[in-house]
């Protein structure tokens, strides 16, 4: 709820770190000031009495920016961040089409836990629901980011 170990004094921000019992494996606390803003919010909102109204998303980590003229679209465990051994702890998928988009997903027992989208950003909210409601992708793990295959109708 934001409140420090001292009573009544609460924190948000980059001078705190979340440690909550039920936020999702895939949300992570990486310092943005989109994520500064929301955890002042629900501080704020912690100090009234009300953050259970707020329903601030601890669920996945995700962040939208531009980089030298590219949307990048980072969701959930992007940078495989405590799954262990790639080939054997997770699995790693990519798409790159030089100059035009880089897509890098990550798979842990058939299951995307992140993902990294740079210039692709209509499969973005496709990703988000995979990450979100872990859905199993075993029958279409292989074919994932093949350009003929439609997620969002295959997912719909």
């Amino acid at each position: 709820m934001m409140e420090t170990n001292v009573k009544d004094v609460f924190a948000a921000g980059d001078v705190c770190s979340c440690s909550f019992s039920d936020v999702s494996p895939t949300w992570i606390q990486m310092r943005l000031w989109s994520q500064a803003r929301l955890m002042g919010t629900y501080a704020a909102r912690a100090m009234s009495g009300h953050a259970d109204e707020l329903g601030f998303n601890f669920e996945i980590f995700a962040h939208s920016t531009s980089f030298f003229g590219m949307r990048v679209v980072l969701l959930g465990l992007f940078k495989a961040q405590g799954l262990g051994e790639e080939g054997k702890d997770y699995k790693v998928l990519i798409r790159c089409k030089p100059g035009k988009e880089f897509i890098r997903i990550i798979i842990k027992n058939h299951r995307v836990v992140g993902a990294m989208l740079i210039g692709c950003l209509e499969m973005a909210e496709t990703f988000e629901n995979l990450i979100c409601n872990q859905i199993s992708i075993a029958s279409i793990e292989d074919e994932l980011l093949r350009d003929d295959v439609d997620l969002d109708d295959y997912f719909d």
